[in-house]
């Protein structure tokens, strides 16, 4: 009787190389283009040409430099396209023009845009071949028991239940202003240490802007809220893409704050460096220590 049954033929699996999905998706493919482009830096305006663009940047050639981790409205005109927007970072100075990244919430036009047509279209699949009138249809005759089994799985199944729709709040209100010289600027890259700093700041009830091991956010978060910065506590090992150390960068930026530059014990202090020398590893009171002697000089 065995040799009436039926059973679905088995595949064969070939091994492959191992996909990455997330991997995959980080990705940002590029593409060359020859887009017109207005930057727009502050009050200043100036025309440029995109080299090559993806999701997350580009690469325009331009004659004017913006500063460097400065953020800057662009307005690309692709070809056959209406004019898209966005706002970028600029994070690299080349001699030919700039690197900038996005960054923001980007528009379904925008991205449609950016992305490369053979990364956008997805992978056509073969389709199966129409039935042929008259033909056996082929079928898969299960065993009794694996029958049985299946009726009970069908017929005990939960259905999924629907998804609790949680009502939406009252919008938060707009964070207060702050006032002249009442912030701290900080940018740490050790973990332990700048959770002290932030700990420390927040117990003597100043604001914290706190950008982290970034160097290009703390760039930006000096230029917008510079008049409200009266101290800067930021790491001696954190640098821009060019190499320039961020202490050096920011002290323009800000020139009415103090600033504390923390560095490990073994690093000696450069000759004539700007602001005050911390050693790290420190304690809270030797943080508190410095702190009080920059604001009060």
């Amino acid at each position: 009787m065995a040799r009436f049954l039926r059973f679905p033929p088995a595949v064969r699996s070939t091994p492959g190389r191992s996909f990455d999905a997330e991997q995959e998706q980080r990705r940002a493919p590029r593409q060359r283009v020859s887009w017109l482009v207005t930057v727009a830096a502050g009050k200043r305006s100036f025309q440029g040409r995109t080299q090559d663009v993806s999701a997350s940047g580009a690469k325009i050639i331009v004659k004017e430099r913006p500063a460097l981790g400065e953020e800057v409205g662009l307005s690309f005109r692709p070809p056959g396209r209406r004019p898209i927007s966005t706002r970028a970072l600029v994070w690299r100075i080349d001699p030919d023009g700039l690197a900038c990244m996005f960054v923001g919430t980007q528009e379904p036009d925008f991205i449609a845009a950016v992305t490369p047509r053979s990364a956008a279209q997805p992978r056509r699949t073969a389709s199966p071949a129409p039935a042929v009138p008259g033909a056996p249809v082929a079928s898969v005759v299960l065993p009794p028991v694996a029958a049985i089994a299946a009726a009970e799985i069908a017929r005990t199944a939960v259905p999924a239940a629907r998804p609790t729709v949680i009502p939406a709040g009252p919008p938060l209100p707009a964070p207060a202003p702050l006032a002249p010289g009442s912030a701290v600027l900080v940018a740490v890259a050790d973990p332990s240490v700048r959770a002290m700093v932030l700990v420390a700041m927040e117990r003597a009830g100043h604001p914290v802007l706190d950008a982290g091991p970034q160097p290009l956010l703390a760039l930006r978060m000096a230029e917008q809220h510079a008049p409200a910065i009266g101290l800067v506590i930021v790491a001696a090992d954190l640098k821009l893409m060019n190499g320039d150390p961020l202490d050096l960068r920011l002290a323009p930026v800000v020139p009415a704050a103090k600033v504390i530059v923390m560095s490990s014990r073994t690093v000696p202090r450069p000759a004539g460096a700007p602001g005050y020398w911390l050693p790290t590893p420190c304690s809270e009171a030797d943080l508190m220590t410095v702190v009080r002697h920059a604001l009060g000089a």
